[in-house]
């Protein structure tokens, strides 16, 4: 059993021995478990992470003329796993309570003023939209909506990007340089 400590690595150090890795994960597993449930205060979270944390480690290559510390690395790897965890849900639940305000704006009742200037400012878009050719108006839409990457005044302009060289030249995309229809 020492011996299978001492070399936890085939030869070269690429893959671990089965019996190497089970050994390991029989003595440290219920530390590990011990520390992430302390850590998240939910005993089948921290069963979740400590499979991830000895997936980590069995990902791993080992040199097997190494000492390893392995009961060090993956009380490290829990703590650090956990923690991100914590992290990860506490940026969840504010991402979360943000969309909730949103809605909650969102789902207000408009006033009959604010439905009439809605849809006055809607009918107003449709129609500068519709005097536009199709494909400007799809890139105006495009970019509104944050999709496209190319900068707003190479679309006003009328022209696009062409990475061809070293650097960009900018080349006309719609009829006339200048921007006109």
């Amino acid at each position: 059993m020492d011996d299978v400590l001492r070399n936890p690595a085939r030869a070269g150090g690429e893959t671990w021995e089965q019996a190497a890795f089970e050994t390991i994960f029989l003595e440290h597993y219920a530390r590990v478990v011990a520390v992430l449930q302390r850590l998240l205060g939910d005993r089948a979270e921290a069963e979740e992470a400590a499979m991830d944390v000895f997936s980590k480690l069995y990902e791993q290559p080992l040199n097997s003329e190494r000492n390893h510390n392995f009961g060090g690395w993956l009380y490290r790897a829990a703590t650090r796993l956990g923690l991100d965890r914590l992290r990860a849900a506490r940026r969840r639940r504010q991402y979360e309570e943000a969309a909730g305000l949103d809605l909650a704006a969102s789902s207000r009742s408009a006033s009959p003023l604010d439905s009439v200037l809605r849809s006055e400012t809607c009918r107003q878009v449709r129609e500068a939209l519709s005097r536009l050719k199709p494909a400007r108006a799809e890139l105006l839409l495009l970019r509104s909506s944050g999709l496209w990457e190319c900068p707003i005044s190479v679309l006003l302009e009328g022209g696009a990007l062409d990475f061809t060289g070293v650097g960009y030249q900018h080349r006309p995309l719609f009829g006339l340089a200048d921007g006109r229809q």
